[in-house]
């Protein structure tokens, strides 16, 4: 049911948006098949959706579920901003239980933002990343996405240690 209600609300914004401006707006589906600028779409689910044209704004409510590609956002609430010159989306900030996978590496916290341009993740309120039994926390952990890199901040890092043989010790 959610994700049936999740698609009628892209579906009316993609009529919304179309149907006001269509010259000077690309569109919903301009924005969700670009993925922003990039070629992947970003695919969402909500409980509910409000969206604020003249502002260039997108809200999702409850059980909110971002995916692009192999890497997908979970978040309580969901408020993307658009570009005003090409709305494309510029940005997306995610509250409350936030939660990031990509692969085999996760993430959590209590504010996530998401910059298209750049492809980082900022996690903020109690971050933690973890990639296998590899553990990150910081005051904010910035994920890079498009460099597979992580920059954390008032750094606490957990890092299995390797099994060496004796050759390794010795070698180096």
């Amino acid at each position: 049911m959610r994700r049936i209600i999740g698609i009628l609300g892209v579906f009316l914004l993609l009529i919304l948006l179309t149907a006001q401006k269509s010259e000077a707006r690309n569109g919903l589906a301009d924005i969700l098949s670009k993925g922003g600028g990039k070629d992947i779409p970003i695919n969402i689910t909500s409980d509910r959706m409000e969206a604020y044209n003249k502002k260039d704004l997108i809200i999702f409510y409850g059980n909110v579920k971002a995916t692009r590609g192999d890497t997908t956002l979970w978040a309580d609430r969901m408020d993307i901003y658009l570009d005003k010159s090409n709305k494309k989306i510029s940005k997306i900030v995610a509250l409350g239980n936030v939660k990031v996978n990509q692969g085999d590496k996760n993430a959590v916290a209590e504010k996530g933002t998401y910059f298209d341009k750049t492809q980082e993740i900022v996690l903020e309120g109690n971050p933690l990343v973890w990639q296998k039994n590899n553990v990150l926390k910081g005051s904010s952990i910035s994920l890079h996405l498009d460099q597979d890199r992580i920059v954390v901040n008032s750094a606490k890092v957990k890092i299995e240690p390797k099994t060496f043989n004796k050759k390794e010790k010795k070698g180096k």
